[in-house]
Formats: C-alpha cells, sequence, structure tokens
C-alpha cells in the first residue's frame, strides 16, 4: 500500500508521459522544471513500485487519458483531471490537486496571484511550502465580505504565510455603489500598483463562480435577483474575479462592470499560466465559457466535469444536434 499519494500522482504522470505519449527524458525534464537525471530516478522508481509494468497501473490512468484530451479539445497549456467518488468532496478534492500543482511548479521568489472562491480556499487547507518560499502573493481583486472564502485578503495572507513571503493587495471593496466611486478606487496608486502587479504573476489561480440565482454574489446579496435575471437574460453562465460571460466566452457588456475593483478578465488571456479551479456539473457551462473566451491556460476540474466538457466541445465542433 502506498504512503504517499501526492508522490504515487506524480511517478504515475512521469509514467504516462514516457511510456504512453513518448515524450523523451529531456522534454520530461522542461515540462516539470527538474534535470533529465532526476526524470531517470523517477521512472525507475515507478517501475519499483509497480506502477510500470508492461503498462502503466494507477487509479488516475483514465484521468491522465482525459488530461491530454482536455488540453488538445481546447488548446491548453496544460490540464489536471481527478477522480470524485462523492459529489460533496469535489472542492476538497479539486482543492488538494491544485495544491499539488502549485507545489510542483512554483519556484521560489516567484509571483502568484489568487482570487476569492469556496474552491479556491480549499488549497490553502492543503498547500505545503516544502522547499519553496519567499512566493509574493497579489490578489487580483477587491474583497467582499469578512467570509473566509470570499476575501481574497485572507487567502493571500494565508498563502503569504505558508510561502514565507508578502502579500500585495488590492485594497477596495470588489464591488462599489457606483461607478464614479469604483473609478476614485481605481486611481489609487496602491490599488493601481496591485493591478499592474498581477498581470505580471508567473502563476494565478481563479476560482470560476455561476450566474443566476446560484451565483454565491446573489445568496450574499452583493447582486440583486433583478440584476442576475438581466445578466442571464443577456446570456451570462459564469464569471471570474465577478465579471460575467456567455458561453462563447464573451465578456457581458452591463453596469455591474463599471463598478468592479478587479483585474480585467481580458487581461488574462495575454497572462501566463492562469489555473481556472472549477468543478460539478453544475459548473460545466460556467467553465467551458471561460475556456472559450481563453481566460484560463490551465484547468483543474473532475473527471466527470471534464468529460462533460469535451463532449459538449466535439458535439459543436462537428455541428450535431
Amino acid at each position: 500500500m502506498y504512503e504517499d499519494p501526492s508522490e504515487i500522482d506524480f511517478l504515475s504522470r512521469i509514467a504516462w508521459l514516457y511510456y504512453k505519449q513518448n515524450m523523451t527524458q529531456s522534454q520530461i525534464a522542461k515540462k516539470f522544471g527538474i534535470s533529465r537525471i532526476k526524470v531517470l530516478q523517477l521512472l525507475k522508481k515507478a517501475r519499483e513500485k509497480g506502477i510500470v509494468h508492461i503498462s502503466i497501473v494507477s487509479p488516475l490512468y483514465n484521468c491522465l487519458s482525459i488530461e491530454q484530451k482536455l488540453i488538445s479539445t481546447f488548446n491548453l497549456k496544460d490540464a489536471m483531471v481527478v477522480p470524485v467518488y462523492r459529489k460533496d468532496t469535489v472542492k476538497e478534492s479539486l482543492g488538494k490537486a491544485a495544491a499539488l500543482y502549485l507545489e510542483r511548479h512554483l519556484k521560489s521568489g516567484n509571483l502568484l496571484a489568487v482570487s476569492w472562491g469556496s474552491t479556491v480556499t480549499e488549497v490553502v487547507k492543503f498547500i505545503n511550502s516544502k522547499s519553496i518560499s519567499n512566493i509574493r502573493i497579489v490578489t487580483l481583486n477587491g474583497g467582499l465580505t469578512p467570509s473566509f472564502f470570499l476575501n481574497p485578503y485572507e487567502i493571500g495572507g494565508k498563502l503569504a504565510d505558508i510561502f514565507r513571503g508578502e502579500c500585495y493587495y488590492i485594497h477596495a471593496p470588489a464591488i462599489t455603489a457606483t461607478k464614479e466611486l469604483c473609478q476614485s478606487f481605481k486611481s489609487d496608486v496602491t490599488v493601481r500598483q496591485a493591478l499592474e502587479m498581477a498581470v505580471q504573476a508567473d502563476y494565478s489561480l481563479v476560482g470560476i463562480g455561476l450566474a443566476g440565482t446560484e451565483s454565491m454574489l446573489v445568496k450574499l446579496q452583493y447582486i440583486s435577483l433583478a440584476e442576475a435575471e438581466a445578466l442571464c437574460q443577456q446570456g451570462a453562465v459564469g464569471d471570474i474575479l465577478v465579471q460575467f460571460f456567455n458561453i462563447q466566452g464573451e465578456k457581458l457588456n452591463c453596469d455591474l462592470h463599471e463598478r468592479i475593483v478587479a483585474l480585467p478578465i481580458e487581461n488574462l488571456k495575454k497572462m501566463n499560466n492562469v489555473i481556472g479551479l472549477a468543478g460539478g456539473k453544475n459548473k460545466v457551462e460556467a467553465i467551458l465559457g471561460a475556456l472559450r473566451g481563453q481566460y484560463i491556460k490551465i484547468l483543474i476540474t473532475d473527471e466527470e466535469t471534464a468529460n462533460k466538457l469535451i463532449k459538449i466541445e466535439e458535439k459543436d465542433s462537428t455541428g450535431e444536434t
């Protein structure tokens, strides 16, 4: 029985890329930021632990195949798909996966940008700094509420503590009462500096929210039911950084967006390594819109959701009804 699931996960991925995707040891080394000798050692360890016989033996075998399909279907830089056996553990499973992903890819001195959300909060619970330190954190939007999972200040602060770095905040509410107040906050030098810094992030972690009455923004009364209904009538399927988009990924033109203190989601398209973290059948359309809008470069989701995304995109691309 394996003692460290994260080690088995990593060894399985190395083995998959080498034996099933025919990547060279040098290519794998570059992908994960390690030496070719280290790749050789990991492949040997995978054989010693019984992960590799004639074929790969791993509960993640199917997920690894789906990851490659996601990457090719949506032209992603990377993807991570996790098996979820209970619906009530989706967020926890995704949080663990995102924590592992960041631990493998972040390097000391990197800049990590973070948003808010209940799934993003799960990452903080499971991430381990290990040998990584001096990670600078910058928030991508203003604060919403004292509630931990809706407050990027809390999430950013916790991550800065874990990685022994500093956190740079957008000192403003995420949603202001008026357009004029929003412009006033954005003109503040500290807010402007944080937004400019966010664009330079080595990695960014964003949640993908729902539109309509199920939106957390509606439940907490930051957006009224009337506003939510108006957004849905415009075709809203989801949001990133409190900015709503339709199923094709097009950002909506609405008054609400003139009152948001956050990095414009258009900027995400030009940024490196933007990680979208979301899963569950109720999030399929929201994730699909985010993928089509090219707001995210890396997707971390669950197996069922990933399969649905691929199925819908393949169906739409062939014009099937």
